[in-house]
C-alpha cells in the first residue's frame, strides 16, 4: 500500500487509501524520538487479513507534538505541522 507525502510551507501531509473494512480503531499513529512517525493499520476480521506499516522520518522542522489525523471513508490523512522559520 502506497503512502503519499506532500511537503508544504506550513506542514507535511501524508495520505493513503486504506479501503473498505478499515475503521479508525484499526489505525495506530505514534510519534517517536528523532522526528519519526509510525503509522500501523491492521484488519483481522476478513478472509484476507491486512497489515500495513509505515515509518516516516521528518526534518527537524516537524512539530511532532501537534500531529493531526483524519480518517474518512477509507482515506487516512495525517498532517504534521512545521515550525515557523525565522
Amino acid at each position: 500500500m502506497h503512502l503519499d507525502s506532500t511537503s508544504q510551507p506550513g506542514c507535511y501531509i501524508l495520505s493513503t487509501a486504506l479501503g473498505p473494512g478499515f475503521s479508525s480503531e484499526c489505525i495506530t499513529i505514534a510519534a517517536k524520538r528523532g522526528s519519526v512517525l509510525v503509522i500501523v493499520a491492521d484488519r483481522w476480521d476478513s478472509e484476507t487479513d491486512s497489515h500495513f506499516e509505515w515509518k516516516i522520518h521528518f526534518d527537524r522542522d516537524a512539530d511532532m507534538n501537534r500531529i493531526q489525523a483524519n480518517f474518512n471513508q477509507g482515506l487516512l490523512k495525517v498532517t504534521v505541522p512545521r515550525f515557523r522559520q525565522y
